[in-house]
């Protein structure tokens, strides 16, 4: 056993580990950043997307060389069908709040090196294997050589926190709040991007899509996110529905990327890089079967399940920085006062009421709804489809009103316009 002690050991170097390690670390706390990869962003493989807000409030100003990809100022909404889709392009010229493309690989590893400058420890290649908990107390980590110990524990280890599961401080990830993955990234030129999408150079478009591309299965969808001189495209589904509809998810793999209205954007691209990984959808009753603090512990980012998926928005990245920064602040607090009591660390949840966990509670039934609204990964978009191609087609026959050929449309998919309307009602509710 160590005979030093260390003020904070944070698992894991992602975004809630690297932000807390840099917030510590200017403060003038004594940090050391645990990470199980060859090196920071090694083993983060997100879409992704991130909402600037958690940089400004971590580092004011201070974020202008973040390798960060594109801007996003087009939003595309995708329902497919096997042969067609039906997309709905929104361009917007400012937003109140900014959000760019990243590829984590480069992005987490330049967070880490940020929190290095500032003056923390950053360990990689170093796997924790248990927590040190003496008396209800945790006081340190166990690696695979070592034990370090230390007055508070910051687990910010992802999806799968086993080492405060393996402390019984979590429970087990269970399979109806999780969804997996899959993420493809293509190299094209700058050009043909910007060509492809219709944007210009620094401009960044994100994509959301339903239907096919996952063959249906409810709880899935498909994105795209342009980076700099490359593609991020992928799909996820809910890992219930997947299990339950026989689907097996390297077919759905193989598909989606070949289907016309995606494979267009990524033609002659050469792949780079291809990753599978889970993703915590349990939402805020996920997230309330667990503790996020308990005496010398914070649970934060990924591993305390902070996510929502909207169907449209997916947000994960900001609450993560955003939790690193109050799990931060509740360390220097406690240390302050050399008290690392549950009591003291409990202040760490009611920060967290700022924001994430009221836009958590807000969004609880999200999940829910995605993933079993009947209707809502076959009916819906064939019927979307199916109404615009019989709007668009003109034949030798007296033409039919809108209307009519909207109800002949329904009556063709065997949906009932109160049933339609009753989800649409319950959407509205729930997202």
């Amino acid at each position: 056993m160590s005979d030093e002690k260390i003020q904070v050991i944070i698992i894991g170097a992602g975004l809630a580990g690297s932000a807390a390690a840099y917030r510590l670390a200017k403060a003038g706390k004594e940090v050391m950043l645990v990470e199980k990869g060859s090196a920071a962003g090694s083993k983060n493989v997100s879409g992704g997307r991130l909402y600037t807000y958690a940089l400004e409030k971590l580092m004011p100003g201070e974020w202008s060389d973040a390798p960060l990809e594109r801007k996003i100022n087009r939003e595309l909404m995708m329902l497919m069908t096997a042969e067609d889709s039906l997309t709905i392009d929104s361009t917007f010229s400012s937003t109140e709040s900014d959000s760019y493309s990243v590829l984590r690989s480069s992005f987490d590893s330049w967070l880490a090196d940020k929190a290095e400058e500032a003056g923390a420890m950053v360990i990689p290649g170093t796997t924790v294997e248990n927590l040190i908990v003496r008396n209800g107390k945790v006081c340190g980590i166990k690696t695979e050589e070592e034990e370090l110990e230390s007055d508070i524990v910051i687990d910010a280890e992802g999806v799968n926190a086993l080492a405060a599961e393996r402390a019984g401080l979590t429970n087990k990830l269970s399979p109806s709040d999780a969804a997996v993955g899959l993420k493809y990234v293509f190299q094209l030129p700058e050009e043909k991007i910007n060509d492809r999408f219709n944007v210009e150079s620094g401009q960044g478009v994100a994509m959301l899509a339903a239907g096919a591309c996952t063959r249906g299965v409810n709880g899935g969808g498909a994105f795209l996110y342009t980076n700099r001189d490359s593609i991020s495209i992928g799909l996820v589904a809910d890992t219930v529905s997947l299990k339950n509809s026989g689907v097996k998810i390297v077919d759905l793999s193989n598909e989606f990327i070949q289907h016309p209205s995606l494979s267009r954007y990524i033609e002659g691209g050469k792949l780079v890089e291809y990753s599978a990984h889970l993703i915590p959808e349990g939402g805020f009753h996920a997230v309330s079967k667990n503790k996020l603090y308990a005496p010398g512990f914070l649970i934060a980012g990924d591993a305390a399940g902070l996510v929502v998926n909207r169907g449209f928005t997916v947000r994960g990245m900001d609450y993560a920085i955003i939790s690193g920064i109050h799990a931060a602040d509740t360390a220097i607090e406690a240390i302050d006062a050399n008290d690392f009591s549950e009591q003291k660390l409990s202040a760490y949840a009611g920060r967290l009421q700022g924001v994430v966990m009221k836009d958590l509670k807000t969004l609880d039934k999200s999940h829910d709804y995605i993933t079993h609204t009947k209707y809502m990964f076959k009916t819906y978009p064939a019927l979307a489809t199916g109404v615009m191609k019989n709007l668009y087609t003109a034949k030798d026959e007296p033409l039919k009103g809108a209307m009519k050929t909207i109800m002949q449309t329904v009556k063709g998919q065997k949906v009932s316009l109160f049933g339609a309307a009753k989800d649409a009602f319950k959407g509205g509710r729930s997202l």
